[in-house]
């Protein structure tokens, strides 16, 4: 596991937790309500006295669209919870490592409320191209939508530069390297956009009444009903042993790695991080339908998808992961596992019993 000590947001004179080197643990959403809901409390008792629980900006981000922030807040300073954050370079590029960050949830929480408004912004307008390959945004273009996502990005580009005005005269050589990194990513950002247009228009009817992912399913002749009767171990080397002799990958020359997105990337030029990778075999896992989440076509259930595929993500450098979601952990694990990554992936379960972990 990548995991470097230290955050560079510390804060002095707050109380923070302190970090002793535990295992640390990762507890999706719906784990942290049943300790919100008073759930066998001496199941959290016990974790926390064996564990280092941690949350990320996408707990803060659930946490947020809660409605009931202070609550959730106060079980992860009950639960002793620190924060994971992804590492950058000097340059602002990810490093493929992460944090864990001795600040308090409180803290944490201010911190991303700083840039929520932009940032969500920024998110709500990126997945729409998505959306509406799963039936959405019937009455939008894929044009439109590319739009939308530059203006968004746009808009956190000057939100960024605003602040850099600011550091400029404390700290030039670094307010020097982030307008250089503002200006790389803005031209991969419309880059990427244009051509996710341009290749969505060219592979989905804009105006059919039926889903894109629907067609692409029909067109390979596979989905739900013949990828969720394959069975562990090696569900992702069976599920490509499936597709690289159906319609539109027999004879191509794909690999794996370009069936599953995680080739090297051409924007970035460089092998993918586990995060990334992770975050693309997740979705690539949903477009062909195994253990798809439910109701992709309205928004309020893809923005949950999202969230998902971020917590999988991060999660990955957690020696463990606790969810009650059963075909999140299913998905979860069967990409762990291709990744070869050691996080081991505990499915929760409660009602009115005491909490149960199966492996």
């Amino acid at each position: 596991m990548n995991l470097e000590w230290g955050c560079r947001e510390m804060m002095e004179h707050v109380p923070k937790p302190f970090y002793d080197g535990r295992a640390t643990v990762y507890l999706d959403q719906n784990v942290l309500t049943m300790a919100l809901k008073e759930r066998d409390p001496d199941f959290f008792r016990r974790l926390v006295s064996g564990f280092q629980v941690v949350y990320s900006d996408d707990t803060l981000r659930e946490i947020k669209r809660s409605g009931q922030p202070e609550k959730f807040l106060q079980v992860l300073c009950d639960l002793s919870a620190m924060h994971f954050k992804y590492d950058l370079d000097a340059s602002f590029n990810p490093t493929g490592r992460v944090l864990i960050c001795t600040l308090s949830a409180r803290q944490a929480y201010d911190n991303y409320l700083t840039i929520e408004p932009v940032y969500d912004a920024l998110l709500a307008s990126a997945h729409q191209s998505t959306l509406k390959m799963y039936g959405g945004r019937k009455d939008s273009s894929f044009e439109d939508i590319s739009s939308e996502q530059v203006d968004a990005f746009q808009r956190l580009i000057d939100h960024l530069s605003a602040q850099m005005d600011e550091l400029a005269d404390s700290h030039p050589e670094v307010a020097a390297a982030i307008d250089k990194q503002i200006e790389t990513l803005q031209e991969q950002y419309n880059a990427v956009s244009l051509l996710s247009a341009q290749e969505m228009a060219k592979h989905i009817e804009e105006a059919s009444e039926v889903s894109g992912i629907s067609r692409y399913r029909e067109a390979v002749g596979a989905g739900p009903k013949q990828l969720n009767n394959i069975e562990a171990p090696n569900i992702i080397q069976k599920i490509w042993a499936m597709y690289q002799d159906l319609e539109g990958y027999k004879g191509m020359g794909y690999s794996i790695e370009d069936f599953l997105g995680i080739s090297v990337n051409p924007v970035y030029g460089r092998e993918m991080h586990q995060h990334e990778k992770v975050t693309g075999i997740y979705n690539v896992l949903n477009v062909i339908g195994y253990k798809p989440d439910n109701r992709l076509d309205r928004e309020h259930r893809h923005i949950a998808a999202i969230s998902d595929a971020a917590h999988a993500a991060i999660a990955s450098h957690a020696q463990l992961l606790l969810s009650a979601d059963t075909a999140f952990v299913g998905k979860v694990r069967a990409i762990y596992e291709y990744l070869q990554i050691p996080t081991e992936v505990g499915l929760v379960s409660s009602g009115d019993d005491p909490i149960v972990v199966s492996g």
